[in-house]
């Protein structure tokens, strides 16, 4: 009997140990672009992605939010700046996320948008947190975009403002490649 029980403890411990690594087998999805610096405000974490051979497709869900997928086209690339403020782990619902998202042809060597024409690109901003009526994806309409493509790097200089929600990002510069 005793060595029945033993078999048991061990066959639990044997479990226990195989659930606790597989906890930690979560894996990161990584695109495949390199990054150099971007502006970034102190306070926050910023990240910069060139997803190549991938389009905007701009949609509304049932209660009219403007929201985007990705889907795979060799004419377009997308550039995604995300800012992430650093928030106390001790707060709930503290969390707060903005992103710029656009389009640009893939032969594009060189763009300079104003204003409305930011549309031609698609470009959203998004802001995320725990700020009801203020969150969710909004058309850009307001700025100036200058980019300047060189090889399979893009150098990015922008400006811009929305009205429908307060930002905490209106100036991005970097390179993306």
């Amino acid at each position: 009997m005793k060595t029945t029980h033993f078999h048991y403890i061990k066959l639990l411990f044997f479990l226990f140990f195989v659930t606790l690594l597989s906890c930690g087998s979560n894996k990161q999805i990584h695109t495949n672009s390199e990054t150099q610096p971007v502006s970034c405000p102190e306070n926050g974490i910023c990240t910069f992605e060139l997803l190549q051979n991938k389009r905007l497709e701009i949609k509304n869900d049932a209660f009219g939010k403007t929201y985007y997928s990705l889907e795979d086209d060799t004419s377009k690339n997308t550039i995604r700046y995300i800012y992430n403020l650093k928030n106390d782990k001790n707060i709930q619902d503290s969390s707060y996320r903005e992103e710029i998202v656009f389009e640009v042809n893939a032969s594009e060597t060189g763009l300079n948008l104003l204003d409305t024409k930011l549309q031609d690109s698609k470009m959203l901003f998004g802001r995320f947190c725990f700020c009801r009526g203020a969150t969710g994806y909004y058309k850009v309409k307001e700025g100036n975009l200058k980019l300047k493509k060189i090889n399979e790097t893009y150098q990015l200089d922008f400006d811009f403002k929305i009205n429908e929600v307060p930002q905490i990002v209106s100036k991005i510069s970097g390179v993306v490649k």
